[in-house]
């Protein structure tokens, strides 16, 4: 097992850019180990993560809180403890040399002070900026890879297909041998607040809104790509050539989503036909939507209720019969196809683009949305819950970057008229 002090070196040389590809997997490794690893390793890695933040560590190591940092170590006697820590603190103080440990301590001084001043003016604060959740990554063993704090190259194989991370995305690469690799799923989760990109091991481009997920294969080798989602995505696919004679130009690219939470009828089926469309499959919202802003897709509402995408293809591969009640839509650029909660699907043949995009332009574009969807976006965006006092009407338009907190949002649609907020703690309060 790594030593504290040998785990000390490596996050330096993280920090550094000085590690080599041994010691970034043995880094990796003890990452995997636990949250509480990758937990350490986040907060240590941190940009603003500055001499300040290490006296802090280490004055909590000495004092033996029992906080999240103290159970990261083997509990084999205080002397050993605090020295570890003590190495760890040296070591981390030899990045920042330019900072003196004065300074540190009257800059965390002074943000205490800012923030304790500024309290009474906003019960938010900013405590609901975006990115403030984690994205995990499940592996086909059931372990669970949290992408935010892991560091970038190479994080996990599975079987034949490698797993990359840079940033906010994730790539497969699948190295072909003789050998033909197993069928295995990886499931991306995004919480609320948090977005992330996916290239699937054909090239294809999963961009993943927040709340969302993608079950895929780590390598499609199937006669179709199929993959699972549920919340929002957009896909830019891949063309995949197929083997002569199989009447086909292109590997086909499906993808399922999820049944709508109550409804009677089973979930849609989208068959890419061309290469970029957005899919949005919110349990809260009235009903899936597909739109195309490039090639062609085929949407229906065929396979009923769906359970897992494993079930899909085994469906798919018996080539099942038609369903009765079945409905299907070949859309082009600027279509949208609604499949309901009754299974019921409606082509909307002139979408409004721009505001289904601006999710993935980190925009809020609000196009006569009644409260209620506004509200449902917000709170997907910021980790917020809503109560209504009353019932609330009235449609509301507006365009404004992502990148605020919430609060100057519910200032524009209260000067719109007709609505008003109150916040408490992390719930808005709606009210006429």
């Amino acid at each position: 097992m790594a030593t504290h002090k040998r785990i000390a070196e490596l996050i330096v040389k993280h920090r550094r850019n000085t590690l080599s590809d041994h010691e970034r997997q043995e880094l990796e490794a003890w990452c995997g180990l636990c949250e509480e690893n990758q937990l350490l390793f986040e907060r240590l890695n941190r940009q603003a993560y500055h001499t300040d933040s290490l006296v802090e560590f280490y004055s909590e190591a000495i004092n033996g809180e029992r906080g999240k940092v103290r159970p990261l170590f083997p509990r084999q006697g205080r002397q050993r403890f605090v020295a570890a820590i003590t190495y760890m603190v040296i070591l981390g103080c030899l990045l920042f040399t330019g900072i003196t440990l004065y300074s540190g301590l009257q800059k965390g001084a002074g943000k205490k002070s800012a923030a304790t001043n500024s309290r009474a003016s906003s019960a938010l604060s900013n405590a609901v900026l975006p990115d403030v959740h984690r994205v995990q990554l499940k592996l086909a063993n059931d372990r669970i890879v949290y992408l935010d704090s892991s560091v970038n190259g190479h994080i996990a194989l599975q079987y034949r297909s490698v797993i990359y991370k840079q940033g906010d995305e994730v790539r497969y690469e699948w190295s072909n041998g003789d050998a033909q690799p197993e069928l295995e799923y990886n499931t991306i989760t995004t919480p609320r607040t948090r977005k992330f990109v996916l290239e699937l091991p054909d090239g294809s481009k999963a961009w993943l809104n927040a709340s969302s997920s993608i079950t895929f294969p780590t390598a499609f080798i199937n006669k179709e790509r199929i993959v699972q989602i549920t919340g929002e995505v957009y896909f830019e696919v891949n063309p995949q050539p197929v083997s002569p004679g199989t009447g086909q130009q292109m590997k086909p690219f499906i993808v399922y989503a999820n049944p709508l939470p109550g409804g009677k009828g089973g979930g849609a089926m989208i068959e890419v036909l061309g290469t970029h469309f957005n899919i949005n499959d919110y349990g809260d919202e009235p009903a899936i939507k597909t739109t195309v802003l490039q090639g062609k897709v085929r949407v229906s509402n065929r396979f009923g209720p769906l359970t897992d995408i494993v079930h899909a293809v085994s469906r798919l591969n018996r080539k099942a019969a038609k369903q009765p009640n079945e409905q299907s839509a070949v859309l082009i650029p600027g279509q949208q196809a609604n499949v309901n909660g009754d299974g019921q699907l409606e082509v909307i043949k002139y979408a409004d683009i721009q505001e289904v995009m601006a999710w993935q332009k980190d925009l809020l574009i609000f196009n006569d949305l009644d409260i209620k969807q506004i509200m449902q976006q917000l709170c997907r965006q910021y980790d917020l819950e809503v109560e209504y006092k009353e019932p609330v009407t009235g449609h509301y338009t507006l365009s404004m970057t992502r990148q605020l907190t919430v609060e100057p949002v519910l200032k524009a649609l209260e000067l719109s008229g007709g609505i008003n907020f109150e916040i408490e703690g992390h719930k808005i309060i709606v009210s006429q």
